[in-house]
């Protein structure tokens, strides 16, 4: 690894100028992704966001979604 993760690192900036970094990130988000999901990007830990993400699939799943089409399904129904 040539750097540190950023959480190793020390600040590069004051703390006032961090939390107007993060609170531009967070009116991006919601902008780009909604509520939601910027709720789920930044407020939740990997843990949090997979479980989340099952019980997503698993309600979709419930109300008749049809499962999502892998990358390579179009040359099995051309064989």
């Amino acid at each position: 690894m040539i750097r540190a993760p950023i959480s190793y690192r020390k600040r590069q900036w004051p703390k006032e100028t961090h939390d107007r970094i993060l609170e531009i990130e967070r009116k991006f988000h919601v902008q780009e992704f909604g509520e939601e999901l910027a709720r789920v990007n930044l407020e939740m830990t990997i843990e949090q966001r997979h479980k989340y993400l099952d019980q997503m699939r698993e309600l979709a799943r419930q109300r008749g979604v049809p499962p999502p089409k892998g990358p390579f399904d179009h040359l099995e129904s051309e064989a």
